[in-house]
């Protein structure tokens, strides 16, 4: 019988008859059946515990017995005793089953954003994880998550091929080569929007772009050179965007005087094949009514691009030249293990065994040449599972027969644990020092590893990837709104956007200040484009700067992003829906179960009923008994966020002109009105409570790379109380690192790396 099996029998001994019966008598009418709401079928439930399987329905069913929203209000309600009884029953099962193993631990494969950041630090090359390996798929709201970190033989072969393209960067050769330049101009290019040809050049008269597919002759790397010149004009010098496919990969200012050619140049890896490159000029200007002839009119114009290489380094490379600085020139075998040990070191973030050492020595000494064994040496650490993965070993009893237990990490796993947490990279030699002298194993040298930690620039990490999925904008790049109905929405905006998110939640990260300024703040970090955007004035360039909120009250941290007022609108319009529903799962950590079968969502503008307002719609919607016991509180928070447009700017009115109504009413009949009313309900009594413990879950679900499991319920719940005392990001970090959840490898099954064929 399964362990999980096991103890949930245990934890169901002496309940049953009275969860049955309270089931059966207030919840069977509504979840029993191929038509039970919200897709929850109590009466199958009740059978699988039964049989001794997880009982994850049952934490929801705990979550809306305490809140009052089940049984529906306007339904008859069972004794509160009754209720305050099965509550008590589920919290105790809870804890009995947290008392249980741990989830199982997996080899962690390491994401492509963490990939690219352990071979920067590892050897000091750069690659674009974007450009060079798929994307990640996402578990438990985050792409670190190793239960979906699988490997097949297609993403083998990507790690094969850019492990030969890194090694060649990081080990240039004495005398090694010219690159070839190849230009582009002239008809090669398309053009939209203002743009016309002028000879051999394209002539911007206002905004526009053109675009050329570049011909890629091997993977490597390569320089862009683009020559432009301007007719300046206005405040501003004319500025332009460079792109590969969808991805920014320069952003220029032409600061010269009118037409006077300047060149710009974009260092780039590229992979063999065509790329598609585009310029588009961004600031346009006119001001037909300027006295100076010379001011009235802003233009652009690009006379070619030249694709230079594929380049080699310099010899020696940074990587060579610290290498030989610490170990000699790897002309002898000595030298050359010296090397290798080094290398085995960082990358697979331990100290290696002599035999390993010994194996991969005798691989090199295969080959001729200095350079070339440390090329084939390197190159085989690259594509080495000790590598590519994060691999904690069972802990195996003396004498058993390969039963696992619960043991503590050692000291260079949590170096390890640690450093993919704060830095999504590898550890740095201090941490590693910390971990080969056993300060990692007490908590005052992970406290101070973590503070240090958090102090580097590095730790930029937690904003690029933990808060960015957290907050659901991780593709915000990927959601421009219809340009129809908001042709100012260009990507540089959505940059924008996401920067200002990053930077906020940076600065309560590094000014430790308390997470309810999340929701609060009367400040954000605007650029002039955002600001511009906002309709705030007085604010210019391209630099970020802290902009204050006025009137101050009207301070509400994250609800004002247009990152987030955007993700959560659809391309023509805002949804009530979807920004309720931000707020109950990136929040509460309350996600709303999916939509019954066949139930359609609502209408584009203009597509039915174009005179009613969305409210209108809606209220149509949770006419449907299947609808209404989500949408009645879902919707309520995304009405009181309807003086926000879908692209994040306020207004009065909508589209039609008809006046905003941003109040709405929870379940409780509590009236909510604006992002301030949303503030103010989340921040008091036990709902702050509960955006507290949902911050430190879906922050704990990033740490440990894996999902939340009910055995895990009590150490979060200790976790989230300590937090409350303390309300910052870094005494929340604190307390996940020491709680036993991060510093213990959980019981399991063995580690499988999967090697996952694919259709």
């Amino acid at each position: 019988m399964p362990v999980c099996s096991l103890i949930l029998a245990i934890c169901l001994s002496g309940v049953d008859d009275r969860l049955r019966g309270f089931v059966e008598h207030w919840c069977l009418d509504c979840h029993q059946g191929t038509g039970a709401k919200a897709d929850l079928d109590l009466g199958v439930l009740l059978d699988r515990i039964e049989q001794g399987e997880r009982p994850d329905s049952l934490w929801r069913m705990l979550t809306r017995l305490e809140r009052g929203d089940m049984p529906p209000p306007d339904w008859d309600q069972p004794p509160r005793q009754s209720v305050q009884s099965v509550i008590g029953e589920l919290h105790a099962m809870r804890a009995r089953l947290s008392e249980g193993p741990s989830p199982r631990t997996i080899a962690r494969r390491l994401n492509r954003f963490e990939y690219a950041n352990t071979v920067r630090d590892l050897i000091g090359v750069e690659i674009d994880p974007v450009q060079s390996l798929p994307v990640d798929e996402i578990g438990s709201g985050f792409d670190n998550s190793g239960d979906v970190l699988s490997v097949n033989p297609l993403l083998l072969e990507k790690y094969l091929l850019l492990a030969e393209t890194i090694t060649r960067r990081a080990l240039p050769r004495p005398g090694e080569l010219n690159s070839e330049a190849v230009r582009y101009e002239g008809n090669r290019f398309d053009a939209s929007g203002k743009v016309r040809a002028r000879g051999s050049s394209w002539f911007f008269t206002s905004r526009g772009r053109v675009e050329v597919a570049l011909d890629v002759p091997v993977s490597g790397d390569y320089l862009l050179r683009l020559r432009c010149a301007a007719d300046q004009a206005g405040p501003d010098n004319a500025r332009f965007v460079v792109r590969l496919g969808s991805r920014v990969v320069g952003r220029f200012e032409v600061d010269a005087p009118d037409r006077t050619p300047a060149d710009f140049e974009i260092p780039l890896s590229l992979d063999s094949g065509p790329a598609r490159c585009s310029v588009s000029f961004v600031n346009d200007y006119f001001d037909p009514d300027a006295s100076d002839p010379s001011e009235r009119d802003r233009n652009l114009s690009l006379e070619w691009i030249d694709l230079v290489g594929p380049i080699r380094a310099a010899y020696p490379s940074s990587f060579q030249r610290r290498m030989a600085a610490e170990h000699g020139t790897p002309q002898s075998p000595r030298a050359l293990r010296a090397w290798l040990v080094d290398l085995l070191t960082r990358a697979w973030r331990r100290d290696p065994r002599p035999g390993e050492v010994d194996a991969l020595h005798a691989l090199a000494l295969r080959e001729d040449g200095t350079w070339n064994r440390v090329e084939i040496a390197l190159t085989a650490l690259l594509v080495h599972p000790n590598f590519l993965f994060r691999i904690e070993p069972e802990g195996i009893e003396p004498g058993s027969s390969g039963s696992s237990v619960e043991r503590p990490l050692t000291g260079f796993e949590i170096a390890s644990r640690l450093s993919y947490f704060l830095w999504s990279s590898m550890p740095d030699e201090s941490l590693m020092s910390a971990a080969r002298d056993g300060r990692l194993e007490t908590a005052a040298g992970r406290a101070e590893q973590i503070e240090r930690m958090l102090e580097s620039p590095k730790s930029e990490a937690l904003s690029r990837h933990f808060a960015t999925q957290w907050l659901q904008i991780r593709t915000l790049d990927q959601r421009l709104p219809a340009a129809d109905l908001f042709p100012e929405v260009e990507p540089e905006l959505l940059s924008s956007m996401d920067l200002e998110t990053r930077r906020f939640f940076d600065e309560l990260l590094r000014e430790d200040l308390p997470v309810d300024r999340l929701l609060d703040a009367d400040w954000s970090w605007l650029d002039e484009r955002l600001a511009r955007h906002y309709g705030i004035e007085g604010v210019t360039g391209d630099a970020f700067r802290k902009v204050f909120v006025d009137p101050p009250s009207d301070g509400a941290g994250l609800l004002r992003h247009g990152s987030i007022l955007l993700a959560t609108s659809n391309p023509t319009r805002t949804s009530p829906v979807k920004r309720g529903k931000w707020v109950l799962e990136a929040l509460l950590d309350d996600a709303p179960p999916p939509p019954p079968p066949g139930i359609s969502g609502l209408p584009e503008d203009g597509e039915v009923a174009p005179d009613a307002t969305l409210r209108e719609l809606l209220e149509r919607h949770r006419a449907d008994p299947n609808c209404a016991a989500c949408h009645i509180r879902m919707d309520a928070l995304g009405f009181a966020l309807e003086s926000f447009d879908a692209v994040g700017r306020q207004r009065r009115v909508d589209g039609l002109g008809r006046p905003i109504d941003d109040r709405g009413e929870l379940p409780d009949g509590t009236i909510i009105e604006g992002a301030s009313g949303i503030r103010d309900a989340l921040l008091q009594g036990e709902t702050r409570a509960e955006f507290m413990r949902s911050l430190a879950r879906h922050l704990a679900t990033y740490a440990l790379g894996r999902g939340l499991d009910p055995r895990d319920d009590e150490v979060i719940d200790r976790i989230s109380e300590s937090f409350m005392k303390t309300p910052t990001l870094r005494s929340l970090i604190h307390e996940i690192v020491e709680s036993r959840l991060f510093l213990y490898r959980p019981s399991s099954v063995d580690a499988m790396i999967e090697l996952r064929s694919t259709d």
